[in-house]
């Protein structure tokens, strides 16, 4: 086989779709990218592979005789017989001793370096072997800012589902990192992994203020949209479909959001992304007249939430107001009277004032 001869081999038996070993392959090389580096490998991510080569050399192993001044080795040694080198060093990237992993030495490792101080301590103190200390290196660019986009809405046709999709795939174009939180009965109904999928409830106003945007992107008529409303009252930009209904209760292209037509033509989201209305707008709720249509009278209601009656288990129940079991054994316990009579609807409990 044809001699090889380079400067600086690294070896790893398996790279992996993620972890620690291979993030300092990539920041290593990506910081030493003018040096003469080439890792080689037995099998490996395609992604992750894809990721080096844009910096150095990466070749999965083939049986070669490889010649180099320097080679480094992670936890395997399989190629080592194959390499010949002027000094063979071995990282050690974890703690051995606390971890209890096992360990034989190479005869041919003429160094050992570690990547802290308690990696290099705990290897000698576990092997009596000398380690020298080098930390991981890193190479971090200024990061994009990630787009945090909210919707809750049913993954149906009507209701968008297809924009939904085909926005998501614009922003992925863009390179726009983003995240999705759509609240839904309809989870994994899209594939896309920059979308968390949550579960409704009653109320998710905090996470639509802590969002970048409400989208709402249905392509059939709706007769509201609240969502919009509270996005747009706690000062979050809308991204909204050319709806009437929306245009009616007050979303401004450009001003407190954006308005798209129904087929998402065109969309700038360059724009959108580099846009920020965040907090930068007032909004007006439209007025109602439930005032005007409501017959006026006293709420005894409230009065009812204050009065406190006793009640009697029927049957065993876990009762979340309590926070424990409620049981037939138990003594005559107080609730309130509007909560007294839910728990006798569900034939739980008895009244027994």
């Amino acid at each position: 086989m044809q001699e090889v001869e380079y400067k600086n081999i690294f070896y790893f038996s398996n790279i992996n779709r993620i972890g620690g070993v291979e993030s300092f392959f990539y920041y290593l090389v990506k910081k030493y990218q003018d040096y003469d580096i080439v890792i080689f490998y037995d099998t490996g991510d395609i992604n992750q592979i894809q990721r080096l080569k844009k910096y150095v050399r990466v070749k999965k192993y083939n049986g070669e005789h490889i010649k180099c001044e320097k080679a480094f080795f992670n936890y395997t040694f399989n190629i080592i017989n194959n390499v010949e080198a002027k000094e063979y060093i071995q990282i050690i990237h974890t703690d051995y001793k606390e971890q209890k992993l096992s360990f034989t030495p190479n005869p041919k490792i003429t160094k050992y370096i570690g990547v802290t101080q308690i990696a290099c301590d705990s290897f000698k103190e576990y092997t009596g072997l000398d380690c020298e200390l080098c930390y991981n290196p890193i190479d971090i660019e200024k990061p994009k800012k990630v787009l945090n986009l909210i919707s809750a809405t049913r993954l149906t046709k009507e209701k968008g589902k297809d924009n939904i999709i085909k926005f998501g795939k614009l922003l992925n174009e863009a390179g726009i990192p983003y995240l999705w939180t759509i609240f839904t009965d309809d989870p994994k109904v899209i594939n896309n992994p920059n979308i968390i999928y949550m579960k409704p409830r009653l109320d998710i106003v905090d996470y639509i203020a802590n969002a970048d945007f409400l989208c709402q992107l249905s392509k059939a008529g709706e007769g509201f949209g609240y969502t919009t409303v509270e996005s747009l009252s706690v000062g979050t930009p809308v991204i909204v479909t050319e709806n009437k209904a929306f245009l009616e209760i007050g979303v401004k292209d450009g001003e407190n959001g954006f308005v798209l037509d129904y087929e998402l033509n065109n969309v700038d989201v360059k724009k959108i992304y580099e846009s920020n209305l965040k907090n930068k707008f007032k909004y007006k709720v439209p007025s109602d007249n439930w005032k005007k249509l409501l017959v006026e009278g006293e709420n005894t209601y409230k009065e009812d939430l204050k009065k406190i009656v006793k009640v009697k288990c029927k049957k065993d129940y876990y009762d979340l107001q309590f926070n424990k079991m409620m049981t037939t054994k138990d003594d005559p316990y107080e609730v309130n009277k509007i909560r007294a009579e839910y728990l006798e609807e569900l034939d739980l409990v008895i009244i027994v004032e």
